[in-house]
């Protein structure tokens, strides 16, 4: 009777292992996968900053079409959500900065959660292009910039949700910092370049 229940056991679990083996299988697959994401769309980030638009938009397109093959199951890695973030942060702040239609979580493909995160860290790449321009002496847009970030910090407080469903709380506390940090650094650019024009 114990021979019999042990080769039961044996049977049930060879076919969980073969399951579980399959579905490693999986997961390997989507890492490499969710890692080529995150490396295009940094590398679009980077580009985006370097004003090479045409070179940000071809990662993002070899990265959405690997977004668009995904299984649903590979979507379920948790791995995947970091992914997911780097390449909806990519999409929106070049939308953002070359003044496009933003893309919505069902264009890109990608959970709401993911995007909704993906855009908290779009403040940060937003006061980069500021500090950029500034450091170039380009003065214009700054203010509209400078509004684009706490339009998009507004946006995320109306987010009130516990962490199970959404972490934006972490989002929500680095935005504010970044949009503090940032308005007064161009408010006294811009008192500076006020001032300096009087004196010309």
């Amino acid at each position: 009777m114990a021979k019999d229940k042990a080769r039961e056991i044996k049977n049930i679990v060879d076919e969980i292992r073969k399951k579980l083996d399959l579905k490693d299988k999986v997961r390997e697959e989507a890492f490499i996968k969710a890692r080529e994401i995150r490396r295009l769309s940094t590398k679009a980030v980077r580009e985006i900053h370097r004003e090479n638009y045409e070179e940000a938009m071809n990662h993002l397109e070899k990265a959405g079409k690997i977004v668009c093959d995904l299984t649903e199951e590979e979507k379920e890695f948790g791995f995947m959500r970091e992914a997911f973030q780097e390449f909806c942060e990519a999409h929106i702040t070049i939308s953002l900065i070359k003044k496009e239609k933003i893309p919505t979580p069902e264009e890109l493909k990608v959970p709401i959660e993911d995007y909704i995160m993906g855009l908290g860290d779009v403040i940060g790449e937003i006061r980069r292009y500021i500090l950029d321009r500034i450091r170039r002496g380009d003065y214009d847009e700054l203010e509209y910039y400078l509004d684009l970030m706490d339009e998009i910090y507004h946006s995320l407080l109306t987010l009130d949700y516990p962490t199970a469903i959404v972490p934006i709380r972490k989002k929500q506390d680095q935005a504010r910092l970044i949009l503090e940090k940032t308005r007064g650094e161009v408010t006294l650019i811009l008192k500076q370049a006020e001032l300096m024009k009087k004196l010309d």
